[in-house]
């Protein structure tokens, strides 16, 4: 009995020194994100955007993104721009300020953004948690039907909803497969300088095209610190890796 009130007392001292912890952790990156905030009001761009990259480290969320964005644009870093708003769009699609700054900026971009097909366009409506969410909402009502079948089948005597239902939701699960791609495979990238995108992956090699900052493109593959890319106008060529700033968060 003592050994047992001992584990007890043991696990709810953990628990609590856990969640101490955790709720230190939320005040400080609470007080960190206001004075990135204020550093962002002050016009002290370049240290506003280095408390946020901060902050990122221990995770990201829209606003935190957002506001990267906001202060890269007013630093005039239009690629790192775009590529925050553009992870902060895979969190929150519909966010209306996300999809105005985002549109805002890109329209500042000379050359047009690498286009989509139009199931990217319908899975991007949603995010990746949305997606799971319903699909995981659909499967269970399929499974509590099945069950009510099983255990009371004179309460279901035609199959009919449970095959919609069954249907609807492994079309969900589709779908929610398809995002998961989309959101971990994106192989979108925006330049964040000027820059010559070379023929080559070296820096000797003859000259594709050149790349204005916040220009979108899509990456093929990788040799060593070089990516091979390819613009919204089919020209393919080589970058350095650290002149773009890709789209996972």
């Amino acid at each position: 009995m003592n050994l047992l009130l001992k584990s007890m007392i043991n696990y709810a001292l953990i628990v609590l020194i856990f969640s101490l912890s955790e709720t230190t952790a939320l005040h400080a990156n609470s007080i960190k994100f206001k004075n990135a905030n204020e550093l962002f009001d002050s016009k002290n761009y370049t240290e506003a955007i280095q408390n946020y990259n901060d902050l990122s480290t221990n995770g990201v969320s829209v606003n935190l993104l957002f506001n990267l964005g906001n202060s890269y644009y007013k630093a005039g870093e239009v690629g790192k721009a775009l590529s925050s708003y553009q992870k902060a769009l895979k969190l929150a699609p519909r966010n209306p300020d996300l999809i105005k700054n985002f549109n805002f900026v890109q329209k500042q971009v000379p050359t047009p953004p690498i286009p989509i097909t139009l199931s990217q366009k319908l899975i991007r409506k949603l995010s990746i948690d949305e997606w799971i969410f319903i699909t995981a909402f659909l499967s269970s009502l399929f499974f509590i039907l099945m069950g009510i079948k099983q255990f009371y089948p004179s309460h279901i005597k035609n199959r009919f909803w449970m095959k919609i239902s069954g249907a609807i939701a492994f079309i969900f699960l589709l779908f929610s497969l398809y995002s998961l791609s989309d959101y971990y495979d994106d192989k979108r990238a925006f330049v964040t300088k000027d820059i010559v995108v070379h023929t080559g992956p070296v820096e000797q090699s003859p000259e594709s095209f050149m790349a204005k900052d916040g220009m979108e493109l899509f990456v093929l593959g990788h040799n060593g610190n070089f990516i091979n890319v390819k613009s919204s106008f089919g020209t393919v060529g080589w970058i350095d890796t650290n002149a773009v700033a890709f789209t996972l968060p």
